[in-house]
């Protein structure tokens, strides 16, 4: 289940998924944009595939992977799922990211970052997928609802 109310942040949040190997050491990633399934709850995070080779192998042991995305106002989520492949990118997933990082860009110039540190961060093309099966989603902006778990009674 992708819940509606976080479709805006998947969308244009800044994201970063991590894994876990089966000895519990962890590694993680930035994203640079979000293929969203929202009919067969999947998500596809695009990343640069020399950022994240021992992601890849932890995938591989291990399967999990913890997805959060947040805003830059405070709204944010965290997408547990199972991992299901990772596929070199698309002209649609290359749109989708061009999207994601100008808006980005725009947001982090706009508080005061450099051009030239926003282009460093976000201005590079990811060049692999890496699509996960979403089982649970988490709200994770401060506030009493933070770490509560969004059911599907929740979105109806």
């Amino acid at each position: 289940m992708i819940p509606d109310l976080t479709l805006n942040s998947l969308k244009k949040g800044f994201g970063h998924f991590g894994v876990a190997s089966k000895s519990n050491k962890t590694k993680h990633v930035d994203t640079l944009g979000v293929r969203v399934n929202k009919e067969e709850c999947l998500l596809t995070c695009f990343v640069i595939h020399s950022e994240c080779k021992e992601v890849l192998e932890y995938l591989n042991e291990s399967g999990r992977i913890s997805f959060f995305v947040g805003m830059i106002s405070h709204e944010a989520y965290n997408f547990k799922g199972q991992y299901v492949s990772s596929e070199t990118m698309n002209e649609s997933d290359l749109k989708i990211s061009k999207d994601y990082s100008k808006n980005v860009i725009d947001i982090i110039t706009s508080i005061g970052l450099s051009k030239e540190a926003a282009l460093e961060k976000y201005g590079k093309l990811p060049d692999i997928g890496i699509t996960f099966k979403v089982d649970k989603v988490y709200i994770q902006t401060p506030g009493p609802d933070a770490g509560k778990e969004i059911t599907k009674s929740d979105t109806q």
